[in-house]
């Protein structure tokens, strides 16, 4: 009997073959050199290193965008800032990235003006803060602005004078957590609850201070070289900063657009990374839109938080999987209002506020031309968990309706643009790290040793920097890990 193929079996079976010849190219793994998982500062920076290096290079980012942390709102406004606003004035690698791309820096970043305050319901102009009956400090915290607290107690009493003697092993004996260290200070306990409603991170006795002595030594650097130190007293690490920094203009999402652009093609948003598997022959990574590549070594530079929901074989041990695992992350939710006309001069009292209310710290923004628009009302830790837990509108509605109670010359004046928080974002998890107290001499030693192959980049591998900088520094350190690897 002789066997027929009709037109439809004929069309039906080209069909499945198409299927099959698309799912064996889809399976099949693209070869590279290095895969960096993650687009933000580091990522990027050590693929520009490797890629001019010779290296074929692939950037797995899971979300649409570029830059990680470092966005620009433009969907609210270019002059807004949800992350990284400030280029510091020793931030070396980044003002030379800026140059090498011709991305235009200008002066002055993360301009606010000066703070007045807030206690229940009564606002206390700055010059009768020391003096006020509201003021629930003790002795000589009372002249400390509520914002500068954590300066007075952290900052100013670090006991690091070199970059990284927090790396050193007689750092391990400052290794505890922020209230130990506060209580060590002679803190107040009005003092301690201040400080405590500014940290992103989970509790004075559940965050380390370590981090923390690092930053301030950091900064204490800075400071001492570019503005002085006696008239930055009692302001916060913002304010200290602001005029001797940089902002990029249109935002600072055009530097990391920038970094993109340069390497175009290597970078493949919408690939979120499943799994990574370490061999001998060989890394492998797969992205949860099926496609794998394999690569002689992988860069990790996303934040733990997301890279700890990525299943890597071997799996990390000791201190660095602990740090992977644990490492505590904050938020800063963020509600961002628009100024329609200037209730600063309608009462004479200082524009931006720290309140002990629902939102810490309500900063009037200084543009760079002069104009005063945006406001943004923050909260931090268990307050901002609070504020996340509302709708868009419900937390606008919220931040209006508070600062229109605490301060009547605002009454019909501030309009609702949109909110931000990094908690909420799953490819991000978080505005900043911390260390768990007692652990973050050890993870501030192993977290960044190579494991099989994978090496880790990010903010939170810092070493002597901090910020945009610190990020930026290691995706320099990989990439040399990386070819001295491969030499």
């Amino acid at each position: 009997m002789t066997s027929m193929i009709t037109r439809r079996d004929a069309v039906t079976s080209l069909a499945a073959l198409t299927a099959c010849a698309s799912t064996s190219a889809r399976a099949a793994a693209e070869r590279v050199d290095v895969v960096v998982v993650g687009a933000g500062f580091a990522g990027l920076n050590a693929a520009l290193q490797l890629v001019d290096q010779g290296l074929k290079v692939v950037v797995l980012e899971a979300a649409r965008r570029v830059g990680g942390r470092a966005q620009t709102a433009y969907h609210l406004d270019p002059r807004i800032e949800l992350g990284a606003a400030q280029v510091g004035p020793m931030y070396a690698r980044v003002r030379d990235l800026a140059t090498r791309l011709k991305v235009k820096l200008g002066p002055g970043a993360h301009v606010n003006a000066p703070y007045s305050f807030v206690i229940g319901d009564t606002l206390v102009p700055a010059k009768n803060w020391a003096t006020s009956t509201l003021n629930p400090l003790e002795g000589r915290e009372r002249a400390v602005p509520p914002h500068a607290m954590n300066a007075f107690y952290v900052e100013q009493r670090s006991p690091f004078s070199a970059l990284d003697d927090w790396l050193a092993p007689a750092a391990a004996e400052h290794d505890v957590s922020l209230g130990e260290w506060l209580r060590r200070q002679g803190a107040s306990a009005a003092a301690q609850r201040i400080i405590d409603t500014t940290l992103g991170s989970p509790g004075l006795d559940s965050v380390g201070v370590l981090r923390m002595l690092q930053e301030a030594t950091r900064s204490k650097a800075d400071v001492k070289a570019f503005t002085g130190g006696a008239e930055n007293a009692g302001k916060d690490v913002y304010e200290r900063f602001a005029l001797a920094s940089s902002h990029v203009v249109g935002g600072t999402s055009v530097l990391t657009d920038a970094m993109a652009r340069k390497l175009g093609a290597v970078v493949r948003t919408q690939h979120a990374v499943a799994s990574i598997d370490l061999a001998p022959e060989g890394c492998t990574v797969r992205c949860r839109n099926g496609l794998r590549f394999r690569a002689r070594r992988v860069v990790a530079a996303v934040p733990f938080g997301v890279l700890r929901e990525i299943d890597i074989t071997p799996s990390l041990r000791g201190a660095q999987g602990d740090a992977v695992r644990r490492m505590p992350y904050g938020n800063q939710s963020q509600v961002w209002l628009r100024v329609k006309a200037p209730y600063w001069e309608a009462d004479g009292i200082e524009a931006s506020m720290w309140t002990d209310g629902p939102f810490t710290l309500i900063r009037q923004q200084l543009e760079h031309d002069g104009r005063r628009e945006f406001i943004s009302a923050l909260s931090f830790g268990a307050k901002s968990k609070a504020v996340d837990a509302l709708s868009p509108a419900d937390r606008g509605k919220l931040a209006i309706d508070y600062i229109e109670k605490v301060r009547p010359s605002t009454r019909g004046k501030l309009e609702f643009l949109g909110v931000h928080s990094w908690a909420l974002d799953p490819l991000v998890r978080g505005c900043s790290h911390a260390f768990l107290p007692y652990r973050g001499a050890d993870w501030a030693k192993s977290m960044i040793v190579p494991h099989h192959g994978l090496h880790f980049a990010g903010e939170h591998a810092r070493r002597l920097e901090v910020g945009m900088e610190a990020a930026v520094e290691s995706g320099e350190r990989v990439a040399l890990e990386i070819l001295q690897a491969l030499a």
